[in-house]
């Protein structure tokens, strides 16, 4: 495990409620070296979200993604069931799901992930190829070499869950599970049907120039809905905010925000663009929810339409970004419901040309010799309880060393 730059006990006082616990070292979002430490201590042994069920259907369907640096293969075998494995052949380290066929542009900008359906993958290198469980099945020309048989070789695999539809992978084989500690989420989220939701496809925004931890605190908090988004954001004031608990243990955090009037939306007009989901409460219709499944997954839900964020390190001030809507099948299938996606991302669109200025100057005031260690408003109280969460794992990866 890679040391932390930032001493212990400068992390423990961020520990806490929004009424004790100050900002997190200016360091952590920035330092290289803490980088690479939290990169282990929790992108290295918790649960990092790598798609949507509905992406792959059928036995072959797969994504290829990177989380965490690492090059992966989501993929739906025989049986129903999902393995996620490694994309790099054990021959000479090739990804076997990269293209040898694209452009240079390509080559030197990737896309973030790709789908297909296969029976196996061949490394486009030297033909190596693998069945769907990761099992090496050929391998050209080995047959002098000592020793070599195909049933020793294997691409790694990660232990796996499924959450609301949602496909998780934990590079730590003994991590606790997760569902079991996403019961708060599972009660607000009931009447959803978030299981059965259908998303369409995410579009990534790569290396964003922030911090990976900026993203999700400015996603999560409320504080600074009725300021920086005064006038477009009215719909839902700060002043009606409130934060779920956080105890040890959660794998989750959550905050609902009520909205002045039912079927409110993130759009110019601040309606809802889409029918209700058919199972909310009246209440249910008056509120939106925002909710991170830690360290990464970002979820919003208003009364028609839920979104999804991935947010994923690149390095110590940029990230990846993901992004996708879910709904019902029932509003996938509308006649107009092509334009009206199309409205729905121009509206967001709206609130982004205010939050990504600001999170890029966040980024930089981090770098200042000035930063601070703020202290937090009660509308901010989630970033405390990520805090929390996130220093119970700096600590735990430093007593292991």
């Amino acid at each position: 495990m890679i040391e932390s730059p930032i001493p212990l006990d400068a992390l423990l006082r961020s520990k806490g409620d929004h009424s004790e616990s100050i900002g997190l070292p200016p360091g952590v979002y920035s330092d290289a070296n803490f980088h690479l430490f939290e990169m282990e201590a929790v992108f290295g042994s918790e649960w990092l979200c790598v798609g949507r069920q509905e992406q792959i259907p059928e036995p072959g369907d797969y994504l290829a993604v990177t989380r965490a640096g690492e090059p992966l293969i989501v993929v739906r075998l025989a049986d129903g069931s999902i393995n996620v494995m490694s994309s790099v052949c054990q021959h000479r380290a090739m990804c076997i799901t990269a293209s040898v066929e694209r452009t240079e542009d390509d080559m030197l900008d990737p896309p973030d992930h790709e789908s297909g359906s296969a029976r196996t993958f061949r490394c486009p290198y030297h033909y190596w190829v693998y069945d769907l469980e990761g099992q090496l099945i050929g391998a050209p020309e080995m047959g002098r070499t000592e020793g070599f048989d195909t049933a020793d070789v294997q691409l790694p695999s990660l232990v796996v869950e499924e959450w609301q539809g949602f496909i998780f992978a934990n590079f730590d084989p003994d991590a606790a599970p997760l569902t079991p500690r996403l019961g708060k989420l599972d009660y607000v989220l009931a009447n959803y049907d978030v299981a059965n939701l259908v998303t369409v496809d995410p579009f990534t925004i790569p290396d964003v120039p922030f911090n990976w931890k900026i993203m999700v605190e400015n996603f999560m908090e409320m504080y600074h809905q009725s300021r920086l988004h005064h006038g477009i954001h009215d719909f839902a004031p700060s002043s009606a905010a409130s934060y779920a608990d956080y105890q040890a243990g959660d794998a989750a955090m959550y905050g609902v925000c009520d909205t002045v009037e039912p079927d409110g939306g993130f759009n110019p007009t601040s309606k809802a663009l889409f029918p209700p989901f058919p199972g909310l409460s009246i209440q249910e219709r008056q509120r939106i929810v925002f909710a991170l499944v830690a360290p990464s997954l970002l979820m919003g839900f208003q009364a028609d339409s839920a979104f999804w964020f991935y947010v994923d390190p690149t390095g110590p001030t940029t990230h990846n970004l993901s992004m996708s809507y879910l709904f019902p099948a029932s509003t996938v299938e509308m006649e107009n419901f092509g334009e009206k996606l199309e409205e729905a991302i121009a509206g967001v669109s709206t609130f982004n040309v205010q939050d990504m200025p600001t999170n890029v100057a966040t980024q930089v005031g981090m770098q200042s010799r000035f930063a601070p260690r703020g202290r937090y408003s009660w509308q901010e109280g989630v970033l405390a309880q990520l805090n929390t969460w996130l220093v119970e794992r700096y600590e735990a990866a430093v007593m292991s060393n």
